[in-house]
């Protein structure tokens, strides 16, 4: 993940998985000379991250690092509580899909601007298989996207990926965090209700209870099967998907405009209405 790294970015919640992941990388990388940056994406929600930050903002001042914030507000023109206040009709998608395609965008658009080389994501092992069971349960085609280093597809315009945490449980994290005396506010995301994630998740975990070591299992399973995925599409011309530039940002897109371009141009077009 770090070989041949010389700026790491590092996607900054504020949250127990972010900043541990932080400090164990600021421990490591110092020795290495690999400059260190933490991203921090706003979305707007009243009560959520407003009351997250200043862990960040605290974590980041005491171990000397950088702490580069981004606003849905600032790069979209609206924060996720002024997308959701909007009448239910004129919401085209859910709660997630805004926030899921704006964070990616806001992550990479940083990231490059930042000019760093790695992208490091805090996915522990139960985001690693809820991920891939939501998607596989949704039969998505991209459904190995959630890799320990990487994406679903691969394209220089990329910021490359790496997910330092993806085999540490949730409850060891949690645990390494207290034992640290970092202090997390946990609050939960008002609009997890309208998420596929918590049902997903509570079912994993209860089989987790009857059954110790799923979810290992099913983390092995999911990067064996998606190697094997990955190196078919790659010997098969026909079945790997051009990646074009977004005609409207730049951005790498498997069609002429990316998601996030779309969903802000009907949000603007409801905005006028």
């Amino acid at each position: 993940m770090l070989k041949g790294a010389k700026h790491i970015g590092v996607a900054m919640s504020g949250g127990k998985d972010s900043q541990v992941m932080l400090y164990l990388l600021n421990k490591i990388t110092k020795p290495m000379k690999i400059k260190l940056t933490a991203i921090l994406v706003d979305e707007g929600i009243n009560g959520y991250r407003d009351k997250i930050i200043p862990e960040a903002k605290k974590l980041t001042s005491e171990l000397g690092i950088p702490l580069h914030i981004v606003t849905f507000k600032d790069l979209v023109g609206h924060s996720l509580d002024e997308i959701m206040s909007m009448d239910k009709k004129d919401r085209i998608e859910s709660s997630c899909t805004y926030c899921g395609v704006f964070r990616r965008y806001a992550l990479n658009n940083a990231a490059k601007k930042l000019g760093v080389d790695r992208l490091a994501i805090g996915h522990n092992l139960d985001d690693m298989i809820q991920g891939y069971m939501m998607n596989m349960m949704r039969n998505e085609n991209l459904l190995f996207r959630f890799k320990p280093t990487g994406g679903a597809v691969e394209d220089d315009r990329f910021i490359m990926r790496i997910r330092p945490l993806f085999k540490i449980p949730e409850k060891e994290l949690a645990l390494y965090a207290v034992l640290k005396g970092f202090k997390s506010v946990f609050v939960e995301c008002p609009y997890v209700g309208e998420g596929f994630r918590p049902l997903v998740r509570d079912f994993i975990n209860s089989t987790e209870s009857k059954y110790p070591g799923t979810k290992f299992k099913m983390l092995q399973n999911y990067i064996e099967t998606g190697k094997k995925v990955s190196e078919s599409f790659a010997a098969s011309n026909s079945t790997e998907k051009k990646i074009n530039s977004c005609e409207k940002c730049g951005e790498p897109t498997s069609g002429k405009i990316c998601k996030s371009c779309r969903l802000i141009d009907q949000l603007r077009i409801k905005r006028k209405v």
